[in-house]
C-alpha cells in the first residue's frame, strides 16, 4: 500500500478520539439506562450511533478510493449517515418543542422520531454522479436547518400575537 493509501494521523486521531468518547457515552448510559430513560436519551443515543458510523466510514474509505464501487457504496452510506445526523438534531428540536408545549406522547412519538431520524435520510438518499452530488447533501440538510428555527418563529409570532390585544376605541 502506497503512502497515498493511508489515512492523515490527523484523520485517524480526530475520528478516534471522538468515536471513542461517543462510544464511552453510549456505554455510560447503557449502563444507567433505568435512571435516565426518556426520549432524549433514545435520540442522543441514535445521534451518536450515526456519527460513530460517519467516522468508521471516513476511516474505511480513506484507503478504498481505487476500488470504484466500494467507494460508492462508502460515499452512499456517508451521504445517509450525515444526513441521519441532521435529522437526530432536528428530532431534538422536535422532542424539545413537544416537552415545552406538553404534547408529549411516548409510544407514538418515539416511533416517529425514529421514523424521521433514520427513515428522512433513508427517503432523500440519493446519489447523482452527474454533478448533483453536493445538492444531494446541501439540500436536505439546509431544508433540517431552517425547518426547526422558521417554524419555531412562526409559533412563537402567533403566540405572541395571540396574547396581545389591540384596544379598539369606541366612538361615545
Amino acid at each position: 500500500m502506497d503512502k497515498t493509501q493511508l489515512p492523515s494521523v490527523t484523520l485517524i486521531v480526530g475520528c478516534g478520539v471522538s468515536s471513542l468518547t461517543l462510544l464511552l457515552l453510549i456505554i455510560i448510559y447503557v449502563s444507567v439506562w433505568r435512571y435516565i430513560r426518556s426520549e432524549r436519551s433514545v435520540i442522543l443515543i441514535n445521534f451518536c450511533l450515526s456519527i460513530i458510523s460517519s467516522n468508521a466510514l471516513i476511516l474505511i474509505g480513506q484507503t478504498q478510493t481505487r476500488n470504484k464501487v466500494f467507494c460508492t457504496l462508502i460515499a452512499a452510506f456517508l451521504h445517509f449517515f450525515f444526513l441521519s445526523s441532521f435529522c437526530w438534531v432536528l428530532t431534538e428540536a422536535w422532542q424539545s418543542y413537544m416537552a415545552v408545549t406538553g404534547r408529549l406522547r411516548n409510544r407514538i412519538i418515539r416511533k416517529r422520531f425514529l421514523c424521521l431520524g433514520w427513515g428522512g435520510p433513508s427517503v432523500s438518499c440519493w446519489l447523482s454522479l452527474e454533478g448533483g452530488l453536493l445538492y444531494a447533501f446541501v439540500g436536505p440538510a439546509a431544508a433540517v436547518v431552517l425547518v426547526f428555527p422558521l417554524s419555531s418563529t412562526l409559533w412563537f409570532s402567533f403566540k405572541t400575537s395571540a396574547l396581545i390585544q389591540i384596544p379598539t376605541i369606541r366612538p361615545m
